[in-house]
């Protein structure tokens, strides 16, 4: 009976040993462990995912690719063309493509297959838009795959678009107080000496200018004249033209147009954090005078009731003023957000707008 009892502890000690030579514990899986349900290619791009390091000894893929970089040069607007980027598999496990993604819809990458045996070679084809207006453009696609190096290679596209219609000016100042705001004439010039006519005139916000054009008239230059609306300028004072023509290479032509408003509000937006129902918050707003003319204030209508002007002063040809803002009682515990809106109607007819938002402090 002891020479068996002696033989048991024996034995539990070597078991004990050898538990912990080779490094786990009761109670600890493996790294290696297959999830369940999950293939070994899978799982591998699960670890590449995760950032796991795969385990030691074990085969891995490496993606290799021989230019990264395709350059179009130059291309008319709108044009569409391919390349191809070739790629290897230079490591000793398979290589698995998950995706091959693009950034913008101007690129459309296509792959035959995703699985690459070690040695083995593969293409990514690309077809490209380019872009309708004069510029100088990169986007970048990316190939997702099972690499733990490399796991998102990056593909870079280039091109130049080049039009054949010059546009001038591309970028217009303007101010309210100069004749037709101080607008130039626009002018449009074939660059390859084809005669052209204009299709479409587009300005955007609407019927802030106005540009008289005869469709059926074809020439190798165009002088247009540009009427400005002062009161629409005054309300949208950034805007944009858009000038399309039948020259094959003219794309769309862009006019960027700014003018100095008559007034701003130094502070249009008030964000409250932490309000208290009933206790009001003071916050000092400077309405600035562009163009040299005084601001007086007519009338003022708060949208909910919680704001008001509990006070102004004139700062040579600005207002300096205090908004007060009162947050209401709350309804409801749930309820946790207020806004507001207070217009200032300005004795000249403008119109301004501040506006409030806020959350009450959590009780």
């Amino acid at each position: 009976m002891k020479m068996y009892k002696s033989l048991s502890v024996i034995g539990i000690l070597l078991t004990i040993v050898v538990l912990t030579q080779s490094g786990c514990q009761p109670g600890q899986a493996g790294t290696d462990k297959q999830e369940p349900g999950m293939a070994p290619d899978q799982q591998q791009i699960q670890q590449t995912v995760t950032g796991a390091e795969p385990a030691l000894g074990q085969d891995v893929p490496a993606i290799s690719i021989e230019n990264p970089v395709h350059d179009f040069g130059e291309m008319g607007p709108g044009a569409k063309d391919k390349c191809e980027f070739k790629f290897k598999n230079a490591g000793t496990g398979t290589l698995i493509i998950d995706r091959v993604q693009s950034t913008c819809g101007c690129t459309v990458p296509q792959l035959k297959k995703k699985e690459y045996a070690p040695g083995e070679e593969g293409v990514v084809s690309v077809s490209f838009h380019a872009p309708s207006t004069k510029t100088n453009t990169t986007k970048h696609l990316y190939i997702i795959s099972n690499d733990p190096k490399t796991p998102r290679a990056e593909l870079t596209i280039k091109a130049e678009v080049v039009v054949k219609v010059e546009v001038s000016p591309e970028n217009v100042e303007l101010r309210l107080d100069e004749d037709n705001s101080g607008m130039s004439d626009i002018i449009l010039k074939s660059l390859d000496s084809r005669e052209f006519s204009i299709k479409s005139i587009t300005v955007s916000p609407q019927n802030v200018i106005r540009i008289p054009f005869d469709a059926t008239q074809k020439a190798k230059e165009f002088v247009l004249k540009p009427v400005v609306d002062k009161q629409k300028l005054n309300e949208t004072n950034t805007g944009i033209i858009q000038i399309n023509t039948d020259h094959p290479q003219s794309g769309t032509l862009v006019v960027r147009y700014h003018a100095t408003p008559q007034y701003e509000v130094s502070r249009p937006r008030i964000i409250l954090q932490n309000v208290t129902p009933g206790v009001p918050i003071v916050k000092d707003v400077l309405i600035r005078s562009n163009y040299n003319k005084d601001v007086e204030i007519e009338s003022v209508e708060s949208r909910n009731g919680y704001m008001e002007i509990e006070s102004q002063e004139k700062d040579g040809q600005h207002l300096q003023l205090q908004v007060k803002i009162t947050p209401p009682e709350q309804e409801t515990s749930s309820r946790r957000y207020i806004t507001d809106e207070l217009k200032i109607m300005l004795k000249d007819g403008t119109t301004l707008t501040i506006r409030c938002s806020g959350w009450f402090k959590l009780k």
